[in-house]
């Protein structure tokens, strides 16, 4: 029977000893160290390890699971001390004896068993069930307490990474930006209008400089209404764009000429192109596309070799995004012959592709890697449809993975996107190895949430829920539930005049001081918003949230925390609204018990401030 006059309460574990009339009962449960129903049953059907002990610390009754716990047989287990199974340095004579005096222990004790090894267990003890017959309810938490040790390291770990992977991100961020403003530049200086929608909404994404040119409307105009678009279409061409837009969704490459009126009410023609892009789940994520004037092509015969010059500039222009995509692309036919290289992007290749020069897949790659994406060819031109994929190849001593598009373009012609994605495959790999940490530390990490980040005390959302939960034990147990709501007295005109540095490194002085004053473990002192805290006292009378008040008032004027342009003092001061409260058992929301304190602490600075009001009853 472990005992300890120090322990961690464990109320799940503690056994009902009832009343009088209980004891009596008990005591007439059985007359030697045989138990008699319907206590027997009960004591032998109970998961947790029950044993019984005579007032010499012998046991006189165990059930199965006292056996398993401490891998003895009944018969060997009966008869023996409970010393036997205390550490060495155990005074276990003080402890029995100081045991027997108090009626109950629990908390947590490492036992030592016959086989040399040793577990540590939860327990609650209670004394005189019967006479000369004590109890002891024994829990096995060796496994917890191991994962408990091995999550604090895994949460130890899992810091150092995040604070690496932070920069890494930080590097990552900066590199993101200077390739995004090289290809702003790029866009801009096209003649061509390039834009991206929303694939539902028909919002606006992104769209260049050039619209203004075209559509007369600036970017910003098309940005801030989805309609614009729609509403610069001659009405007889809305039917063929509406249907575009349903083909999109079959990923179909939509190629389109329409008319168009500008902003001063002009006609155009204009040639259309657009594409639906999906994430990699195959949800639609935006539909870009490109659009050209083609007014003076449309019109005029004379003007059509100028015309056709302006679209060989913008094919060329086009060429010049493809190549400023990092994707590797090219054209094959179905018996793998590289027809043409669109696009040399930033893939590393295991020997250069000559565009003048035919070429086979298997000419240029591994015969595995060849065969592979053979095979997908295939099943592009024999489905019709698109085939993703994705391998891994060794370059230069360093093992790659590459993604590989198949998109069919007739019958007998694919194109072929290629992607680096070895950076990608690294982190999910790094990612997928930190999985299984990140389920045992995701209890820490809910933890973290919970603490507010300035004064690194609790935050309002664990105050509510820590006084949902006190509340509730209060109600059901009818004891006292003690709150206090605080703020620091003329907090504007310190901020004011100090600054808001100065202002928070007050709100965490402050925010010290009162989580050093609460002491038990059921406290909590937390910061309610701004320049207000609160404190919930579980188990407090009145008499005991005031001690608390007071030892605050003197902890804050110790630390002497100059307020200048204070109306109350000098120094630092705050103001507390006090309420002690013990909830009936039809009360369940804690709500009215805050504004109780509110009005206490209202009227608290109502009266001078530096000083606390307790609530009125409520009753």
């Amino acid at each position: 029977m472990p005992l300890s006059a120090e322990s961690h309460h464990s109320p799940e574990l503690e056994p009902d000893r009832g009343d009088q009339s209980g004891a009596d009962a008990g005591a007439e449960m059985a007359t030697s160290s045989t138990l008699a129903p319907p206590w027997k049953t009960l004591f032998e059907a109970a998961l947790d390890a029950m044993l019984i002990a005579n007032n010499d610390g012998v046991y006189v009754e165990v059930n199965a699971a006292a056996c398993g716990l401490l891998d003895l047989p009944r018969s060997a287990l009966l008869g023996r001390r409970v010393a036997d199974f205390l550490p060495p340095d155990t005074n276990f004579e003080a402890v029995w004896q100081a045991f027997m005096a108090a009626g109950q222990a629990r908390g947590e004790q490492q036992l030592r068993l016959p086989s040399g090894g040793v577990k540590t267990v939860e327990f609650a003890a209670t004394a005189h069930i019967y006479p000369n017959h004590h109890l002891s309810i024994l829990r096995d938490i060796t496994d917890r307490k191991r994962t408990e040790a091995e999550r604090d390291a895994l949460s130890r770990q899992l810091e150092q990474w995040v604070i690496s992977s932070a920069e890494k991100l930080q590097r990552t961020e900066a590199e993101l930006r200077s390739q995004q403003q090289r290809i702003d530049d790029i866009l801009n200086s096209l003649e061509c209008v390039v834009w991206s929608v929303h694939p539902e909404t028909l919002e606006t994404i992104y769209v260049n400089a050039a619209v203004q040119e075209l559509y007369g409307y600036s970017p910003a105009a098309f940005v801030a209404s989805a309609e614009l678009w729609f509403s610069c279409i001659h009405p007889d061409d809305v039917p063929l764009l509406n249907a575009d837009i349903k083909a999109l969704q079959e990923d179909v490459k939509i190629d389109r000429e329409y008319r168009i009126f500008r902003a001063d009410g002009t006609l155009r023609w204009v040639r259309g192109q657009a594409r639906l892009v999906r994430d990699k789940a195959g949800r639609p994520l935006r539909i870009d596309g490109t659009t050209v004037d083609i007014s003076e092509s449309a019109r005029l015969d004379a003007e059509r070799k100028q015309a056709e010059l302006k679209l060989k500039e913008h094919q060329a222009t086009q060429q010049l995004i493809l190549d400023a995509i990092p994707d590797l692309m090219m054209r094959v036919n179905r018996e793998g012959r590289i027809l043409n290289l669109i696009s040399g992007g930033e893939i590393t290749l295991y020997s250069p592709i000559i565009p003048e020069q035919y070429r086979f897949i298997y000419e240029g790659f591994p015969h595995d890697l060849a065969e592979q994406r053979m095979h997908y060819i295939q099943q592009a031109l024999d489905t019709g449809r698109p085939q993703r994929y994705e391998h891994a190849l060794e370059l230069n001593g360093q093992l790659c993975h590459e993604e590989s598009r198949v998109v069919p373009i007739d019958e007998t012609e694919v194109l072929v996107i290629v992607r680096d994605i070895t950076d990608r495959k690294r982190a999910e790999a790094t990612q997928a190895d930190l999985n299984q940490k990140l389920k045992l530390v995701n209890a820490e990490l809910n933890r973290l949430a919970t603490i507010d980040g300035l004064t690194e005390i609790p935050n309002r959302r664990s105050f509510d829920q820590a006084l949902d939960l006190e509340w509730q034990r209060a109600r059901r147990q009818q004891k006292f539930l003690s709150l206090i709501l605080c703020d620091i007295d003329c907090f504007k005109p310190y901020n004011d005049n100090y600054g808001h540095l100065a202002g928070d490194d007050c709100l965490r002085q402050v925010a010290q001081v009162l989580n050093g004053v609460v002491q038990r473990p059921g406290d909590l002192a937390a910061r309610y918003g701004g320049e207000e805290f609160v404190l919930l006292l579980p188990d407090t009378a009145l008499d005991g949230a005031i001690e608390i008040v007071e030892k605050i008032q003197a902890a804050i004027a110790q630390c002497r925390l100059p307020h200048a342009f204070s109306a109350v003092a000098p120094n630092i001061t705050l103001s507390f609204g006090v309420v002690c409260h013990r909830p009936a058992v039809k009360e369940h929301s804690p709500r009215e018990l805050i504004h109780r304190a509110d009005l206490a602490l209202y009227q608290a600075k109502a009266r001078g401030r530096n000083g606390y009001v307790v609530a009125d009853s409520g009753d």
